[in-house]
């Protein structure tokens, strides 16, 4: 900021601010010592080899630059508020109690985050990140925990005659601040001067800048709280290392080369950092188009012929499954539809925190419709909402597929709820699509999204008999089932249906959530393969699957061979007994095998549970040798996976990992 202009600030009204950003750096600087020492302190007391001073001075440095730009984001609303406000209201007694309590207000929310900060340092060894973010949507347990486990009356008390003190002791540099007038073109240039300044300091900035050593900690220490949290927001941070259990790199390999084992698959190679194996065809090559279908919230609880009721709510469905194959131990690795869109398309596990859809360096990244236009095929998502909400249409025009319809792509008049259009408008629109893309003779590969069953679950008049006494999302999913049959049906009159598969699956359950630390029930999935002469009709396969098998999977029954990055199976030729499936719920994440599912949480704790009748589970306090291997084999999936994407080696085209993330 150029020197006159500093010395303006310092003499004026805006000593106010310039106060607030610098009690701002002391108090960052303040904390980011006290962690420096706390951390120093874990050293000794581990036996482990201390960062060196050097490492020390770049993590203080760095954290300068962090906190600057936090302090002056934060002082934005003041700013912007002593700009505006006339001289002669400025000058009033009322104003300067106001901007007094302003600055007492602001002091005790920074000490006070400042504590927290400490003891979520303490909590989990890092700053603010995406379990912060997560804490923030269930505000009453975390409101009961701090209570419970914290002198938080006390720590209040305290902040706030430490607020009082400091406001009475800032008395006399603040009366500076009344004793110059400034004219409105002054305060507009020094708004405009800050601005620019701010946005230069944000666009210079980055996460990268606190990667000040090998330690993840220490690296952790120099950033910023407030950043961290922004950045946690944005879907940026999620990390594993230092959160949940991790393994040597030479550990992962050896079990994932075991674990991504199958009969059409070669030797896995580690060499470009990624699990990279060789699959040949196990049956005749098809250019087949295919067609996913992502059917909103339909867990498999909804599915007639997997559960039976009264009535079913999906007869269009259950008939589907006597001309296709029925996956009928099939889960969804998460319960948002993002996490549907990661695993059929990228086939990862479900990383914790954020979803890969919505992390911006999710691009180029190892997919199928990536995979198959590479082949010659054209790609297209139909969906009927804005392609912008969650991320959605970026990452998929950034992985493979080429063209995206949404939402307003459809007529005026167009029945839509808050999620878009009615599903019957989606599906026709897709058949119009289809059709264009046939007629140029090349193969397709085609995404499908349908919303109607979603609060507030209301759908077209006319359509379906609405059925007195079921609930409201009963009849939603009959008319997204009715609408589905007839999809099918049409299609059957059109060129391109012969030569076509169809996978339909929900992309989640109801999102019913239970006691159970990973509620199964509410993740069950139908997913059903048909394409009349290809697939088997009326076949049940029980191999227990996950919905990041579908690429694989997919690819299996087109005869493809190709070079795979991917996690998932075939699972029409792997071993019934290799079968699993990994999900997350909330910051847990876990593996499924056989009867027994192992859970990684976060302080690196890992959890063994035997599954009874409803998924009841019951923890095991000692796990056998069997129970041993399968937490192994957790956090070899999921360190593994994390490792591979953050090192960019989940590439389409392979890129050399960066030095910092290089294999050890």
């Amino acid at each position: 900021m150029p020197l006159p202009v500093l010395r303006f600030i310092l003499e004026t009204r805006y000593r106010v601010a310039a106060l607030l950003i610098a009690l701002s750096l002391g108090l960052a600087l303040l904390t980011r010592i006290v962690l420096l020492v706390a951390q120093q302190t874990f050293f000794a007391s581990a036996g482990s080899v201390s960062p060196g001073g050097a490492a020390m001075l770049r993590t203080l440095a760095a954290g300068e630059v962090y906190d600057l730009l936090a302090a002056l984001w934060l002082a934005v609303p003041l700013l912007l508020y002593l700009t505006v406000l006339p001289e002669r209201r400025f000058q009033g007694r009322i104003q300067r109690g106001f901007l007094h309590a302003w600055i007492g207000v602001a002091i005790f929310t920074m000490l006070f985050i400042g504590v927290v900060e400490g003891f979520f340092f303490e909590e989990f060894n890092g700053r603010f990140n995406f379990v912060a973010v997560d804490y923030l949507m269930f505000p009453t347990e975390v409101v009961d925990n701090i209570w419970q486990s914290y002198p938080t009356g006390w720590v209040v008390a305290t902040l706030l005659l430490l607020s009082i003190g400091a406001v009475f002791l800032l008395r006399k540099p603040l009366r500076a601040a009344w004793q110059r007038p400034t004219r409105v073109m002054q305060r507009f240039g020094v708004l405009l001067v800050y601005a620019v300044v701010l946005a230069g300091l944000t666009l210079a900035v980055s996460p990268r800048l606190a990667r000040v050593s090998e330690d993840r900690a220490l690296n952790e220490i120099a950033t910023n709280g407030y950043y961290s949290f922004w950045m946690a927001l944005l879907g940026s941070d999620a990390p594993y290392e230092g959160m949940y259990a991790t393994r040597d790199r030479a550990t992962i390999d050896r079990r994932l080369s075991q674990l991504l084992a199958e009969p059409a698959a070669g030797a896995i190679s580690f060499a470009n950092g990624s699990a990279e194996r060789r699959i040949r065809p196990l049956g005749p090559e098809r250019r087949m188009n295919v067609v996913v279908v992502l059917e909103e919230s339909l867990g498999s609880e909804f599915i007639g012929v997997l559960h039976p009721r009264p009535v079913s709510v999906t007869p269009q469905f259950d008939a589907l499954t006597q001309e296709g194959t029925l996956l009928t131990r099939a889960y969804s690795t998460g319960n948002r539809t993002i996490r549907a869109i990661e695993a059929t398309t990228s086939s990862l596990p479900p990383l914790p925190g954020i979803s890969i859809v919505r992390r911006p360096q999710s691009k180029d990244l190892f997919t199928l419709p990536e995979l198959l236009r590479s082949r010659g095929y054209q790609t297209l998502w139909v969906y009927g909402g804005r392609a912008l909400f969650d991320g959605m249409g970026n990452y998929l025009t950034h992985n493979g597929v080429d063209r995206v319809v949404q939402q307003s792509d459809y007529p005026d008049g167009t029945f839509t709820t808050a999620w878009g259009v009615d599903d019957q408008a989606i599906f026709d629109r897709a058949l119009t699509e289809m059709d264009t893309m046939a007629a140029t003779g090349k193969p397709f590969y085609s995404l499908v999204l349908s919303v109607t069953n979603h609060r507030p679950f209301t759908f077209p008049e006319g359509r379906i008999p609405v059925v007195e006494g079921f609930h409201r999302r009963e009849n939603a999913v009959r008319y997204a089932d009715y609408a589905l049959g007839r999809f099918i049906r049409q299609a059957k009159e059109h060129a391109f249906f012969k030569d076509t598969l169809f996978v339909l699956m929900g992309d989640h359950g109801a999102r019913v959530y239970g006691a159970a630390e990973i509620p199964l029930a509410s993740y069950e999935v139908p997913i059903l393969f048909y394409a009349p002469g290809v697939i088997p009709a009326g076949r049940r396969i029980d191999t227990l699957t996950s919905s990041l098998d579908l690429p694989p999977t997919i690819l299996g029954v087109l005869g493809m061979g190709y070079d795979s990055k991917f996690f998932g199976h075939d699972v029409f030729h792997v071993d019934p007994g290799a079968g699993r499936a990994l999900m997350t719920h909330n910051n847990k994440i876990a593996l499924l095998r056989g009867s027994r599912i192992a859970v990684l949480s976060l302080h690196q704790s890992t959890s063994l549970y035997d599954l009874g009748p409803d998924y009841a589970m019951r923890p095991v306090a000692t796990p056998d040798a069997e129970g041993k291997e399968l937490i192994e084999d957790a956090i070899a999936y999921y360190n593994g996976a994390d490792s591979i994407y953050r090192s960019g080696a989940y590439a389409f085209q392979v890129r050399k990992p960066p030095e910092s993330v290089a294999r050890r």
